[in-house]
């Protein structure tokens, strides 16, 4: 049987790996999935880690989750990827191809580029880009 993969953003994956109530609504969306992140979301949960002054158990924690997932690391055609993506969204006014939305735009390219489904509990961040991919939250 074939892995499934699926792209979290920061927001979703400290949830689940924490067993936060915020991620009940998420957890039967990655069930039984390779949870995958982009290398911009490991430096944004290590910045997290460092406002928060992690001692060393939290760090090896943090770093224990972090080894759970998938990480797609900045490659020569994913950083084509972004460019590209960027650029698409200026030209249509989307916030994604403004500096302050860098993040997200990473963690969009990464979805883009390896055809992965992204969730994340942030959705009109991502809307409106070509070819991407967002996991519907169910509402039933």
């Amino acid at each position: 049987m074939p892995t499934t993969y699926i792209l979290v953003d920061t927001d979703i994956f400290i949830w689940i790996t924490r067993g936060k109530s915020s991620a009940a609504p998420y957890a039967p969306l990655v069930n039984g999935k390779r949870i995958v992140l982009s290398f911009t979301t490991v430096a944004e949960l290590w910045r997290g880690a460092y406002a928060r002054g992690y001692g060393d158990e939290s760090q090896r924690k943090l770093e224990t989750e972090i080894a759970l997932a998938v990480v797609v690391p900045p490659t020569n055609a994913l950083m084509h990827e972004w460019a590209r993506l960027t650029n698409e969204a200026r030209r249509i006014g989307h916030a994604l191809g403004q500096n302050p939305q860098a993040h997200d735009a990473w963690v969009a390219a990464t979805a883009r580029h390896f055809e992965l489904p992204l969730l994340t509990n942030n959705r009109r961040h991502f809307e409106g880009i070509s070819d991407l991919e967002l996991v519907e939250l169910s509402h039933a």
